[in-house]
């Protein structure tokens, strides 16, 4: 049978055979939070076993330093827009290409970054990569300070789509983190250990 019969009797079919196509409709299905947003967002938070510090926003660099004194970390890793944080320590700006910080990236004790939400009914952070804060910041350290504003909690998980969807209308960011506190995993013998393939611990700094 030839192309353009093939192409007539496909024609002909979908006059006597339309296909569906009924447009989807979303409802959030997800229950709101009906307490203080901040609150709960704080109790979740510690149940995934973050570090929770709340502070003023003229804090944020003490409470960083004394985290990193009590844990004994000298090198901090940092993004461009956090680059006025006056801390104690060797202070690496992640603003270069990665093949040109690979050797000091990776030999790094600590990272500092800040989150673009917070999503209270699962008490977990979302950091939208971009090139002020790459994807690698949050993973690479055995220690990550997440700073956090109150404001930019939200009720649960679709609220927070739906707002980045508004601030991206074109296209999505390439990379979406939601972060709910250390690394974790239970692949060996259904135990949950910590610290495997990311930061073993994780502070949440809310101001």
């Amino acid at each position: 049978m030839s192309k353009e019969k093939i192409l007539h009797n496909v024609v002909n079919a979908l006059k006597r055979n339309p296909i569906p196509n009924d447009k989807g409709t979303y409802r959030d299905i997800i229950l709101p939070v009906e307490k203080d947003k901040i609150a709960e967002y704080k109790r979740m938070q510690i149940a995934n076993r973050a570090e929770l510090i709340e502070c003023s926003e003229v804090e944020i660099s003490s409470r960083i330093n004394e985290i990193l004194k009590n844990e004994g970390l000298e090198s901090i890793l940092t993004p461009a827009n956090l680059s006025s944080l006056k801390l104690e320590g060797k202070v690496i700006a992640y603003d270069k290409k990665l093949e040109e910080l690979k050797d000091e990236l990776f030999s790094t004790d600590c990272a500092v970054l800040e989150a673009d939400y917070g999503v209270s009914n699962l008490g977990i952070i979302c950091v939208v990569s971009s090139h002020h804060q790459p994807r690698l910041l949050s993973l690479i350290t055995k220690c990550c300070i997440v700073l956090l504003k109150k404001e930019r909690i939200m009720g649960n998980m679709s609220e927070v789509l739906g707002d980045i969807k508004e601030q991206y209308p074109q296209a999505l960011p390439s990379n979406i983190l939601f972060i709910a506190g250390p690394s974790r995993t239970a692949d060996i013998e259904l135990q949950v250990v910590f610290g495997v393939h990311g930061p073993q611990k994780t502070y949440v700094v809310l101001y």
